[in-house]
């Protein structure tokens, strides 16, 4: 805005114009146009490798093809039994990128390959049997995948073993130093018989039968816990306990049975033999047959005897 000063000398009008109205800056034209065309270009670039992550990300992600001629990567173990909810699948895959894990015939992850080998923890939710097979993969963005490897068994055991199938067989009295206790559990379980800090253990065989020997006694009343585990390492613990009387000076001989192999299955089996109770003892039961034996000569002797003497009197 224009202002009017007054001069000594006389009157005259000065203008005084804003600092923004004096200065200019002045763009040349081919700075601007060089701008442009960089920015586009940039732009241009952006936009490409955009579309291009996302065609690399649509094609990693579709189902590889196979290819026939790629070699099968090697399933090496396979968690084989157990009672936990884990199975642990392990290989070697030095030619790919990463390996897809099958279980059951259906994919279910994968895994990166690192320096030739990998390791996957395939997490189950139910007990059952699981058949695991492993295809390599390679290729980006288009990826092939091999043939897969043959399957292997992974078992998931849970259940322990039932109360209801064991069968123990014991003699509960005794004058011998030890004992052994014989019967049937689930095929191919651990028995253990314990008590205090000592423990007797027998596997069972593929039919069930066990036999524990040479189980340390105590004189007087001798209790044992038995527990039960399975191949999967379930256990259940028996709610029937052992209970042995050991008396140094008793009649009882040996394991209250006598031991004789069956002609049937082959196996020593308590009792097979017996005659007579062994609770009895065999010395006395010896001595019982003779005198029964005795007296029954003596009454035939004297049976007879008499019969000749009254003959004899009559004539």
């Amino acid at each position: 805005m224009a202002k009017k000063k007054s001069s000594k000398n006389g009157n005259y009008t000065v203008s005084k114009k804003s600092m923004r109205e004096k200065v200019k800056v002045q763009t040349p034209e081919r700075d601007d146009r060089a701008s442009r065309i960089v920015g586009t270009i940039f732009i241009g670039l952006g936009v490409l490798l955009v579309a291009f992550g996302i065609y690399s990300f649509i094609q990693f992600r579709s189902a590889p093809a196979y290819d026939e001629s790629f070699e099968v990567p090697s399933l090496e173990y396979v968690t084989e039994l157990t009672n936990g909810s884990e199975i642990v699948v392990k290989g070697s895959a030095p030619e790919y990128d990463s390996v897809a894990i099958f279980v059951n015939d259906e994919k279910i992850d994968e895994v990166k390959v690192k320096d030739g080998i990998f390791e996957y923890a395939y997490q189950v939710e139910n007990e059952g049997e699981f058949a695991v097979s492993i295809a390599g993969l390679r290729g980006f963005p288009i990826r092939k995948i091999s043939v897969r490897s043959i399957g292997l068994i992974a078992t998931v055991d849970q259940t322990a073993p039932s109360k209801d199938e064991f069968e123990l067989v014991y003699g509960v009295e005794t004058n011998k130093e030890s004992f052994k206790v014989t019967g049937t559990i689930e095929p191919n379980a651990t028995i253990e018989i314990k008590r205090g800090v000592d423990t007797y253990i027998a596997l069972a065989d593929k039919e069930g039968y066990f036999e524990v020997l040479a189980i340390a006694l105590d004189e007087g009343k001798n209790v044992f816990n038995v527990s039960v585990s399975d191949m999967a390492g379930n256990s259940t613990v028996l709610d029937e306990k052992v209970r042995v009387e050991y008396a140094i000076d008793g009649s009882i001989n040996g394991d209250a049975v006598a031991d004789q192999y069956t002609e049937d299955s082959g196996r020593l089996v308590a009792g097979a033999g017996d005659t007579l109770p062994q609770a009895a003892g065999e010395l006395d039961n010896r001595l019982a047959r003779n005198l029964m034996l005795f007296f029954g000569l003596a009454a035939i002797f004297l049976f007879s005897g008499s019969s000749i003497y009254a003959f004899s009197k009559r004539k």
